[in-house]
């Protein structure tokens, strides 16, 4: 039936056409597919057109008749090679065809149904289809977390990923000049070179080879660590960084972490929460750091550090964010501080305490309708921010951001993180397992390293000249609080054995505070003119930090942020220590405390040595103290074999000079890179730069870069972190 069907149809068409009979005309098509234009044929104009469809061929439709040949060339399949055996190219298997294994290929949307998008769309909607063949090419699927899942390479073979450079460098050349002529942004540098610095991920015992993954914010694609990877850097993080810097909640972190990677597509309502993410990466990376740095090597977790910081751009100058960004900054400032970039600390934490006042979160009762979990998060970063700013301003020999009398916020409870979640109650406070009693404590210190700062060293309290009135009074309240109130704080839990947690904390509570009794007294005791009961009193601390730190003695080979605390405290114990181990104790009865005085200066300086192994920061600080440190040995050295007796010609004549830190402001020290100028002429001071003005656009640029802060500093010395 089918053959009489068959020939009666073609006598039909043999029969001439009936006078009256019209050609129907086939419907215009407005545009035609690349493959139907390169060949001069009309185009059905369906998507996909019926001469693509009969051959076979993948259909392409476009504007940009360039872009579109060179997806249709990287369509096409590879063709099939012969088995090789391990003789020929080294793998043994066999080449990957662009089709997928169903031997089916979803059809993509035409731009001619879209003829209302912009430019930029269009763009956008190219790549995309350009990464889509990449990806079916490279026989990896992504999964709805984003995670690359490996086909089974033994199963029907692997294609080399040097086969795509060939395409993607065509593609990338065609649409250069169109993104220039659009104004587009350029892609910002994805970082898929292996780090030659330890990281979480590597320092990790379950180690893992899984590549990095990417995201997408706009136009640009950004590395991003692999699903596992990204876990252990949350993981770290919270169980190491947040804990001294409580201004993140790890139930909301991790859900709306997770909610912005089920695409990898970043919204700009996330970019500081996902630029909050990248510093976290920085900060993890450089505390697990244990590689020796060049001297004009980058810190670990740099690039990191550069991501996050391109992805805020002028959001911080210009307020634009939300409340990531206030805790984009905290850390910031907490990555520059450990990467030794004082600098740059202190500009990123003002700029937190200025946000702070923009966003009003100096002042409780204008925060509105907000549920108890905002108003806790609120007093958390209100407060981390708060004594943040006054460590480093202290450090730096700076005024503070935020004064006490501008503020209006109640403290947050002591409430356990990992009970706190954004849809339910507020849990019971938890005191053996709250960090916020840790917060406590830092508020209270800080506020004490407020006063230090403007009875002591503001340039108004020297001019009052009662310098030495001023620190008594403030080393009696300080001692009053360590005695009175800091026992009222239980830091360590009564109801069970303290962890590693709460002896860290109750060590960097009983240190600060020591070390700011230390630093009222710091210029008496390195210009040598103390008396008995200051040099008993600085002795006696100095002692007590060093005895404190070496119950964690182990912990310099362990990765933590409490490494670089133990290095900051032991570089000031051991500086007081040499004060006194330089003169004459018997000249003011401390004769009694001079071995007691010796054995504390050896032992500060072993475990600065060992922390110095696996730490930069401590390398920095022990050749800081190398010198005095030389002196002090020597003398050690030679009172023991003549019962305690100095000779003059062990101590150097400018014995003045040999002590670091002499001045609180780091800036005073000298080597640190001023700029000086003067309309023609410009130089840099401890940077070996010119004086001509042909080399100032040179200069100019480097400063307008991160590269400019990572360029060596000749002579003086860093700053003693508290």
């Amino acid at each position: 039936m089918n053959d009489q069907t068959s020939s009666t149809a073609r006598i039909e068409d043999d029969t001439p056409p009936s006078p009256k009979r019209k050609k129907v005309r086939a419907k215009y098509a407005p545009k035609a597919c690349v493959s139907c234009r390169r060949s001069k044929l009309k185009c059905s104009g369906e998507n996909p057109c019926s001469r693509c469809v009969d051959g076979n061929r993948r259909c392409f439709y476009s504007e940009d008749q360039t872009a579109a040949e060179a997806l249709q060339n990287l369509s096409r399949p590879t063709p099939v090679q012969p088995p090789i055996n391990l003789n020929g190219n080294g793998n043994g298997v066999q080449r990957r065809s662009i089709l997928p294994r169903n031997e089916s290929m979803e059809r993509r949307a035409s731009d001619a149904s879209l003829g209302g998008i912009s430019m930029e769309a269009r763009m956008a909607r190219i790549e995309g289809m350009m990464e889509a063949l990449i990806q079916e090419r490279g026989g990896s699927g992504v999964s709805t977390r984003g995670s690359m899942e490996r086909e089974d390479m033994a199963g029907d073979g692997f294609q080399s990923d040097a086969a795509f450079h060939a395409p993607m460098e065509t593609f990338s050349a065609n649409l250069a000049s169109v993104r220039q002529q659009l104004g587009f942004m350029q892609e910002m540098p994805t970082y898929t070179e292996t780090r030659s610095r330890p990281s979480v991920s590597a320092a990790s015992p379950s180690g893992n080879t899984e590549s990095l993954s990417s995201v997408r914010v706009g136009l640009r694609c950004l590395a991003f660590p692999s699903p596992a990877d990204f876990q252990k850097y949350i993981d770290f993080f919270f169980a190491d960084i947040n804990l001294c810097l409580p201004c993140v909640n790890e139930a909301e972190f991790r859900a709306r972490s997770e909610k912005m990677l089920i695409s990898r597509i970043i919204h700009n309502s996330d970019i500081s929460f996902l630029a909050l993410n990248y510093i976290i990466f920085a900060c993890s990376d450089v505390l697990v750091d244990t590689a020796p740095s060049s001297v004009n090597g980058k810190p670990a977790g740099w690039k990191w550090f550069q991501t996050a910081d391109e992805l805020v751009g002028k959001r911080k100058f210009c307020g634009r964010g939300d409340l990531s960004l206030i805790q984009f900054l905290v850390y910031e400032a907490f990555y520059l501080i450990h990467a030794d970039k004082p600098n740059a600390a202190y500009n990123v934490i003002g700029l937190a305490c200025r946000l702070c006042f923009q966003f009003g979160l100096h002042q409780q009762s204008c925060w509105g309708n907000c549920s108890p979990y905002a108003v806790h998060v609120r007093q958390l970063i209100f407060w981390t921010v708060y004594f943040t700013d006054r460590r480093i301003a202290l450090s730096c020999g700076r005024p503070y951001g935020i004064r006490d009398l501008d503020i209006d916020v109640e403290q947050p409870s002591w409430i356990y993180d990992k009970e706190l979640y954004p849809d339910q109650p507020l849990p019971e406070p938890n005191v053996s397992r709250s960090s916020n009693m840790y917060l406590t404590c830092m508020v209270s210190w800080a506020k004490l390293a407020g006063d230090v700062w403007d009875q002591v060293f503001a340039p108004g309290a020297a001019r009052r000249g009662v310098d030495g009135e001023n620190a008594a009074v403030l080393d009696a309240r300080i001692k009053h609080w360590t005695e009175a109130v800091l026992p009222t704080i239980p830091l360590l839990p009564t109801d069970q054995p303290p962890e590693v947690r709460h002896l860290r904390q109750h060590v960097l509570v009983h240190t600060r505070l020591n070390h700011l009794r230390l630093l009222l007294r710091r210029r008496t005791m390195v210009r040598l003119k103390y008396d008995g009961s200051t040099g008993r009193l600085c002795g006696d601390l100095a002692i007590d930090i060093v005895q404190r730190i070496k119950a964690h003695t182990p912990e310099a080979k362990a990765p933590s942020s409490f490494r670089f605390h133990m290095t900051a405290s032991l570089g000031s114990a051991i500086l007081i220590l040499a004060t006194l181990l330089v003169r004459d104790l018997a000249s003011i009865g401390l004769q009694d405390k001079q071995s007691a005085y010796a054995d504390s200066f050896r032992d500060g300086v072993s475990i600065l040595h060992d922390i110095a192994i696996y730490l930069q920061a401590a390398r920095r600080v022990a050749d800081d103290l190398k010198d005095i440190v030389h002196v002090v040995t020597a003398v050690l050295s030679q009172q023991q074999g003549q019962d305690g007796v100095i000779t003059q010609n062990v101590i150097p004549l400018n014995i003045d000079d040999l002590f670091p830190y002499s001045t609180l402001d780091f800036a005073q020290q000298g080597g640190w890179g001023e700029y000086h100028g003067s309309l023609g002429m410009a130089g840099w001071n401890g940077t070996g730069g010119t004086g001509a003005a042909g080399g100032m656009d040179n200069q100019m640029t480097n400063l307008d870069s991160w590269d400019f802060e990572l360029q060596p500093h000749s002579g003086g010395h860093g700053v003693p972190w508290i």
